[in-house]
C-alpha cells in the first residue's frame, strides 16, 4: 500500500499536474494568505490551559498542605508545553 502512494505520488509530480506554490510568479510577500482561525483558537485554547496549569501550581504551593513533587512536575510539563505550543501557534499566525 505503501510503495502504490509512492508511485501515484512520483507519477503525479513527474506528469506536472501538480503545481507547486513557489513557482507562481508573485513575490513571497504574497505567498502568506493570511492568519488561519483554526490556529488562532488553538493558539488561544493552548494558553489558557498553560495559564490554568500555572495558576494550580501556584496555588497549590501556597496554600497546599504538604508538597507533592508529583503534582509540581505534571503542572510544570503541563504548563511549559501548552504555553510553548501557544507561543508557536500564536508566531505562526503572525507568520513567522
Amino acid at each position: 500500500m505503501i510503495l502504490t502512494l509512492l508511485f501515484v505520488l512520483t507519477s503525479t509530480i513527474l506528469q506536472n499536474d501538480f503545481e507547486w506554490p513557489w513557482e507562481e510568479e508573485r513575490p513571497p510577500e504574497e505567498l502568506f494568505e493570511g492568519p488561519s482561525l483554526v490556529l488562532w483558537v488553538l493558539a488561544w485554547i493552548f494558553f489558557g490551559i498553560g495559564i490554568v496549569a500555572l495558576l494550580i501550581l501556584v496555588l497549590y504551593t501556597k496554600y497546599g498542605r504538604e508538597t507533592s513533587i508529583r503534582l509540581s512536575i505534571i503542572t510544570i510539563l503541563v504548563g511549559s508545553i501548552f504555553l510553548g505550543f501557544s507561543l508557536h501557534f500564536f508566531l505562526l499566525q503572525a507568520g513567522y
